[in-house]
């Protein structure tokens, strides 16, 4: 008998949070569906597919290689787990609560992310998109 979907999404959160901990490119290329859409929703941002992402992380992962995170409840429903957690920076140092809503496809892979969390050192405050050249001429 297979675990449920609610039962097998609280499992890859588990590996999310280690992956985040632990190797966040890993993180990444484990864990987001290739056309994953991940909302910063306090900045109004939000980064479509892994490369995105992975811009983000990257200049995270500059400005503090010691974050990391404890997820402190789970609550599973359907495809979607709510979290609540602890991101520590500056090797503990620095907290801040954030809540992230999670949605999974069928493969257990995340194609949503809804993000909700303070930034005590700015780590986010710059959008990495910006730095590329850009092709809009909307202004």
């Amino acid at each position: 008998m297979s675990a449920s979907p609610e039962a097998r999404n609280l499992e890859r959160v588990r590996h999310w949070e280690w992956a985040w901990n632990h190797d966040v490119m890993r993180m990444v290329d484990e864990c987001y569906a290739a056309n994953c859409e991940v909302s910063d929703m306090i900045r109004g941002r939000t980064f479509r597919g892994r490369e995105e992402l992975r811009a983000v992380e990257v200049q995270m992962m500059a400005i503090d290689p010691t974050r990391s995170m404890r997820v402190t409840r789970m609550i599973p429903c359907g495809d979607s787990v709510a979290i609540e957690m602890d991101s520590l920076w500056q090797d503990g140092a620095q907290s801040a609560k954030a809540c992230v809503v999670l949605t999974f496809d069928e493969a257990g892979m995340i194609v949503l992310d809804h993000s909700y969390g303070g930034d005590p050192i700015g780590a986010a405050e710059h959008d990495p998109r910006s730095d590329r050249a850009s092709t809009d001429c909307s202004g």
